[in-house]
């Protein structure tokens, strides 16, 4: 038991948890309307994005692309959101299925990205007044109590035999 449980404790602490890095683009001029996108920060596991619409229709669009499977945070904000009268987030893998969700304020989803597909973010079908939007996309590592956890379940285990023998 002793050989299992050090076997067990070297391969957690053999295991990195990093991070997937994440990398967002400007999407399709074809499909930016209106607004103006600006990519503040695309490296480490988290990108930002910010632009300005005009009043009338609008469209934003985004790529998303990760070097590693990850389940990523991604958050939509409008200042003043009051300003958005309507909008769809469009979301999904290029070419391949996509998600639409209505929106008329502040907007936050979690997805599961496959690492090497490239997926879409999109806004469209967006009115209202003139406002500022931002786009946050941040990738949730694993946390590293993770990799402590199998160890204690262990030595419960280990103690719960040692009571059943008793």
């Amino acid at each position: 038991m002793k050989k299992a449980m050090l076997f067990v404790i070297a391969l957690f602490f053999s295991v990195a948890a990093n991070a997937a890095t994440l990398n967002l683009t400007k999407g399709d001029s074809a499909f930016t309307n209106n607004a103006s996108q600006e990519i503040d920060l695309a490296s480490g596991s988290t990108v930002l994005a910010s632009g300005t619409t005009g009043n009338g229709a609008w469209e934003s669009s985004f790529s998303l692309f990760t070097n590693d499977a990850t389940p990523v945070v991604i958050e939509w904000s409008f200042n003043p959101e009051s300003n958005l009268d309507d909008a769809t987030i469009a979301f999904g893998v290029l070419g391949g299925a996509i998600q639409n969700f209505n929106i008329t304020g502040d907007f936050s989803f979690t997805a599961i990205l496959t690492a090497g597909l490239t997926y879409v973010l999109d806004i469209y079908d967006a009115t209202g007044k003139a406002l500022n939007y931002s786009l946050s996309v941040s990738a949730v590592p694993v946390p590293a109590a993770l990799f402590l956890f199998a160890p204690v379940l262990l030595g419960f285990l280990g103690f719960r035999k040692k009571a059943i023998a008793a």
